[in-house]
């Protein structure tokens, strides 16, 4: 399998994990990427990070607008999932994530690449000092 693909199966479709996701998850901002993400139980057959990408019709009206930040999010995650899913692979954890454009310009895809490293790392450091603090 290719190791920087995005393979449906890591895409989030599941409406319970995703209500659930919005009405308890945490949240990490790198602008103009938002995060707001939980932990899923460990045993469960989802993948290491389940990942669901939203721009807002109120942000963009033309569908072709969204469509754009979107693949040009997907492209960032997918060339920056790698230390992400190995850090959670490390601490075997799984992870449900909604990532989401808050921004009303069109940006690069190089400049979403640097935001959506940022993104990854802080929610990492975000959730490590979530797991300390229930200890």
């Amino acid at each position: 399998m290719r190791e920087n693909g995005f393979p449906l199966r890591e895409h989030l479709k599941s409406k319970s994990i995703i209500d659930a996701l919005y009405a308890t998850g945490a949240s990490a901002t790198a602008f103009p990427l938002r995060a707001v993400f939980m932990e899923l139980p460990a045993q469960s057959s989802h993948p290491t990070a389940a990942i669901l990408i939203s721009v807002a019709k109120r942000r963009f009206r033309h569908a072709v607008d969204r469509n754009l930040v979107k693949r040009r999010i997907r492209e960032a995650y997918r060339l920056n999932k790698q230390p992400f899913i190995a850090e959670l692979a490390k601490q075997n954890k799984k992870m449900a994530v909604a990532i989401i454009y808050i921004d009303t310009r069109h940006n690069s895809t190089e400049f979403l690449k640097k935001k959506m490293s940022k993104l990854l790392a802080s929610i990492i450091e975000k959730n490590n000092k979530q797991c300390e603090g229930s200890l």
